[in-house]
């Protein structure tokens, strides 16, 4: 099993926030998606609480300058999350 991986990233705008957009390689399932918030929940960013639609995963983001940091930070919680689906996911 490959599992999901981030695509693409990119910023948009809302008013006056930021928004990190990560594009998936796949749209996450239920149990994926729990994985990745329990793993995220421990981040100096605002992880757990992003929002996910369909392959995409919105996350407010503090500055622009603090876009590399958050990436890799996603990053690690989406080979987690695979991980997790791997070892505690339905046979």
């Amino acid at each position: 099993m490959l599992g999901i991986t981030v695509c693409g990233v990119g910023i948009e705008t809302k008013g006056d926030r930021l928004v990190a957009v990560f594009t998936l390689s796949e749209p996450p399932d239920p149990q994926w998606i729990a994985f990745f918030r329990e793993r995220a929940r421990y981040s100096v960013f605002d992880t757990a609480t992003g929002s996910f639609n369909k392959g995409r995963l919105r996350l407010l983001l503090p500055r622009r300058e603090d876009l590399e940091q958050l990436t890799r930070s996603v990053e690690r919680f989406v080979e987690g999350a695979n991980v997790d689906v791997e070892l505690h996911g339905p046979p």
